[in-house]
């Protein structure tokens, strides 16, 4: 189906040019269009921009209304929906509150439609054999990686067992549902405004990918920013109480691990191993980083429920 002719005929602009697939350059600025082909799926994210926004201070790439006032257009098979796009990220460092606030009322909506019928990702951590066969048998690892790699193994299998039973342990039986952050570049910075862009995936139970945006704001910007950044989540939705183990036994598990594993056995050669390789200890390390950070984090609860 050509979308250009419907957003010509739906909405208040022009279209200049195609930039790229699903990215439009219009006459007011970047557009990026979405196809949905689950009304449930569509409705969520409708409802999720419109309820993590905070106007006029922190906003979401809402579904833009056409001359019609309407967020989605009708397909044959679905529905297709237009939203801002912008380029200039939102700094992180200093900026730990204007973060907290947005996270906080993801994990507060997140709470609330924990119950929502509505079908979620759930990703199930690998079992280890493949990789141990692997690692001891291929050809494209030298000595020094290949001990490296089991030493990583073995410590990886000690994580997802401190992780299960710290699972066993919470109370709570249903996680918040969220939409998947996959990076600090998804908050934009436009007039000083807080933008976050969000997908059109299914959204997860608990805080697979919250815990990932958190590896990698530690490797980005220190554990005394993380701790702030985490304080600030806390401030406004009792965080630590409610969630602190449960995201420590999600940093836990080795997904750095499972990743890298799940390249390295597509590699073909050396050169892609050794691209690989550098990329997965960097994340390994500052997956520590984090799990120190949060065990730390709790224990500072610990202490303040103690005296």
């Amino acid at each position: 189906m050509d979308i250009l002719p419907l957003i010509k005929e739906n909405y208040p602009f022009e279209v200049k040019s195609k930039l790229s697939e699903g990215i439009l350059e219009t006459t007011q600025g970047r557009k990026k269009y979405r196809v949905w082909e689950d009304e449930k799926l569509l409705s969520w994210h409708q409802e999720w921009r419109d309820k993590c926004s905070k106007t006029p201070y922190q906003l979401t790439d809402r579904m833009l209304q056409t001359k019609d006032e309407k967020k989605a257009i009708k397909l044959e098979n679905g529905w297709l929906t237009l939203h801002d796009e912008l380029l200039d990220p939102y700094p992180t460092k200093d900026f730990e509150q204007d973060w907290a606030q947005f996270i906080a009322r993801m994990i507060e909506f997140g709470d609330r439609k924990k119950e929502h019928s509505l079908s979620t990702n759930k990703r199930e951590f690998p079992q280890a054999t493949d990789w141990k066969v692997w690692v001891s048998t291929t050809s494209l690892l030298d000595e020094k990686k290949r001990k490296i790699l089991q030493s990583c193994i073995q410590e990886a299998m000690r994580r997802k067992h401190k992780s299960l039973e710290l699972t066993k342990k919470s109370n709570n039986q249903r996680l918040p549902l969220m939409d998947k952050i996959s990076s600090t570049n998804q908050a934009k910075k436009v007039f000083d405004l807080f933008v976050w862009q969000g997908t059109a995936e299914a959204p997860e139970s608990g805080f697979i990918s919250l815990t990932n945006f958190f590896q990698q704001w530690v490797g980005e910007n220190g554990e005394e920013s993380l701790l702030k950044l985490l304080n600030e989540i806390d401030e406004q939705n009792q965080f630590r109480e409610k969630y602190g183990n449960d995201l420590l036994a999600e940093a836990w598990l080795p997904w750095e691990l499972a990743n890298a594993m799940e390249l390295f056995l597509q590699c073909e050669e050396e050169e892609e191993i050794e691209t690989h390789f550098s990329t997965f200890e960097k994340e390994w390390n500052e997956r520590r980083q984090l799990v120190l950070a949060l065990l730390n984090w709790l224990k500072e609860d610990r202490k303040k429920v103690a005296t």
